[in-house]
């Protein structure tokens, strides 16, 4: 732990080790709706005045973070002072935070903790509610902050879903926005499409403009009903696009790129449209735009690409985007966690791979899928496969390396915690602090 950063890591420690706290059986059998009025109570105990930001929320199965980036990218280029929220981070807190260049400093973040944890406290002791969860208190962290450096513009990404997202306490903001629709989170969310798409519109406000790149019918349909319950100004159900070759973005100096879905330039764009924001910053803001763990190339010879895809609809955009790459053999190294839906994403991934290295991540409160039971998938999925299991995730990585020729490929995927934890091979967890402050 450097000298530097302790009162950081311990705030992150002590965030983290508030999900140990028991909960109330009254709490359990609670609605969902309970935890979102949490939310508020925390929000008003922080006077926090949300009229005072422009909101812009993004919801989606996959691509949201991308897109948040995109318009937090454009919007800054444009001179305005924007902030915004991401879940989850891919190695370090201070990523879920960032207010125009930069993430929250860990100095920052230390600091807003502390003006934290007494109103933490006593929600635990007075509050019906409870204390917080820990996505509903970093989401009140990253709020302070924002409205700490006055940022004008504010984007949210949804944790898991939009009803009763704890993102979903703000009445008015200026744009909604939906990527697209699949399966993921289906315990909170619903078992079905149709239901998803009901949770996820929830987002949409009135006097709020709604867009979205979803394509099939009996889910716009859903959301042209949500748009005309709410008596919105306007909406917009963007049309088909080719999805194309992916756009590489670089950020100086870190010699890395990432990869953007065709789609989610599309949405961004009509968005920051939406916001009269001139077509130069647009272009400027995707070509710098950067997130980490998003198809990230972060080296070439062999080449290594971070991947957080964690559900079959983000794993199926990440084999399309290898398919623009030319490399000889893949070597796939693979965590999954234990909630989500590890047949269907190894049956759309494993007839890319040549090698497979499966593992787990490090994060104890998320338990991976049994690596057996993914061994046993990749026989049926592919049966010239012959997987090798590693409980400790560096010697797979370390194994991959040192049997891949320059022109094979790495795939880090499953889990933006393994692509996080491994990312430190090339960019620590130190560095990305030290550049923050």
């Amino acid at each position: 732990m450097s000298q530097n950063f302790q009162n950081y890591f311990h705030a992150v420690k002590y965030l983290e080790s508030l999900s140990t706290i028991p909960k109330p059986e009254l709490m359990r059998s609670r609605g969902s709706g309970f935890y979102l009025n949490r939310t508020k109570k925390l929000i008003k105990k922080l006077n926090i005045n949300l009229s005072q930001f422009k909101f812009i929320h993004v919801a989606g199965t996959a691509g949201k973070g991308t897109t948040v980036a995109l318009v937090h990218q454009i919007l800054f280029k444009a001179g305005h002072k924007v902030g915004s929220f991401y879940s989850p981070h891919p190695t370090t807190s201070i990523e879920r935070v960032r207010v125009n260049a930069k993430y929250i400093s860990p100095n920052d973040f230390g600091k807003i903790t502390k003006k934290l944890k007494p109103v933490i406290q006593q929600m635990y002791l007075d509050s019906k509610y409870g204390v917080p969860s820990y996505f509903e208190i970093f989401f009140a962290l990253a709020l302070l902050y924002f409205q700490q450096k006055k940022s004008k513009y504010v984007i949210l990404e949804t944790g898991c879903g939009g009803e009763f997202d704890a993102t979903n306490i703000i009445k008015k903001p200026l744009i909604t926005a939906i990527t697209n629709i699949n399966y993921d989170h289906t315990h909170i969310l619903g078992k079905t499409l149709k239901k998803i798409a009901r949770t996820k519109s929830k987002i949409i406000k009135p006097n709020s403009i709604f867009l979205t790149t979803e394509q099939r019918p009996e889910l716009l349909e859903i959301f042209q009903n949500e748009c005309e319950h709410r008596k919105i100004k306007k909406h917009f159900f963007l049309p088909p696009i080719s999805d194309g070759q992916a756009l590489p973005c670089k950020k100086p100096p870190i010699p890395n790129s990432s990869s953007i879905n065709p789609r989610n330039i599309s949405l961004a764009t009509a968005i920051c449209r939406e916001l009269n924001i001139a077509q130069k910053y647009i272009n400027q803001g995707i070509k710098q735009n950067f997130l980490s763990c998003r198809f990230e190339i972060i080296q070439t010879k062999p080449i290594v690409v971070l991947d957080g895809a964690h559900n079959p609809a983000k794993i199926k955009v990440t084999a399309e985007n290898l398919s623009q790459i030319n490399y000889n053999r893949l070597f796939l190294i693979l965590a999954i966690n234990q909630n989500k839906n590890y047949e269907k994403i190894i049956k759309i991934i494993a007839p890319k791979a040549s090698n497979v290295y499966l593992t787990r991540h490090l994060n104890p409160d998320r338990p991976c899928v049994d690596l057996k039971l993914m061994y046993n998938q990749f026989l049926v999925a592919n049966k010239k496969l012959k997987p090798l299991i590693f409980l400790d995730p560096w010697q797979a990585l370390n194994m991959a390396l040192n049997k891949t020729k320059p022109n094979d490929l790495i795939l880090i995927t499953g889990s933006f915690y393994l692509s996080g934890e491994l990312r430190q091979y090339w960019i620590n967890e130190q560095t990305i602090l030290s550049e923050a402050e």
